[in-house]
């Protein structure tokens, strides 16, 4: 009976994944059937409202083409512009902006820096997202699993952090398996020990 018992654990674990990716998609129909029948009562019009998902679709892309070849989009730098001289919404609005311009997927994210930093005490190593800098000083994010969006910012001493190769995308994979991706491991335990090795002579 123990071992039925532990079957059963086991094939409902192994499930988990597709039982949340199904979730997220059931959530994202929802959201999308919501705002198509937003868009509906106004244009009273289904072909109308399909016509006007297809060209926000389209602008979007088109926002996401300008980004990735470019670095910037007419359209967003106007906004930020307008935006910027609002008071309040304006800071708020730069900080957002900042924040998911670290996770969206870019050509360049060799660019966001991941760095080691013992945290939140000595002989405890984590990978830290590098905000901005200001001499020898680094603003570091310091996500929490497995929701690598929430976490700690912190002001430390760049000679304390310990820079590696990890892009934003290899740190997030493996703050949201919770170290099971553990990408570049090799780099990463041969960091932490040659920095321990040096401490102790």
């Amino acid at each position: 009976m123990k071992q039925i018992f532990r079957y059963i654990l086991i094939g409902t674990l192994s499930l988990i994944p597709l039982f949340i990716v199904i979730q997220l998609m059931l959530w994202i129909k929802t959201i999308s059937m919501e705002l198509f029948d937003f868009v509906s009562f106004y244009t009273n019009n289904p072909l109308y409202t399909g016509a006007i998902f297809i060209v926000t679709i389209l602008i979007l892309a088109l926002i996401g083409s300008s980004i990735e070849r470019v670095g910037k989009s007419f359209f967003i730098s106007q906004i930020d512009k307008i935006l910027a001289k609002v008071p309040a919404i304006g800071s708020v609005y730069a900080v957002i902006k900042k924040i998911t311009a670290l996770f969206t997927p870019s050509k360049k994210d060799d660019r966001k820096e991941v760095v080691l930093v013992e945290y939140p005490k000595d002989d405890i190593w984590v990978p830290a997202y590098v905000l901005n800098k200001h001499k020898e000083f680094l603003v570091l994010f310091v996500p929490t699993s497995p929701n690598p969006t929430s976490g700690y910012t912190v002001i430390v001493d760049e000679k304390k952090t310990k820079r590696t190769s990890l892009t934003i995308t290899q740190a997030s994979k493996f703050i949201i398996s919770m170290g099971a991706e553990f990408v570049k491991k090799e780099e990463v335990t041969s960091i932490i020990r040659n920095y321990e090795k040096n401490s102790n002579k």
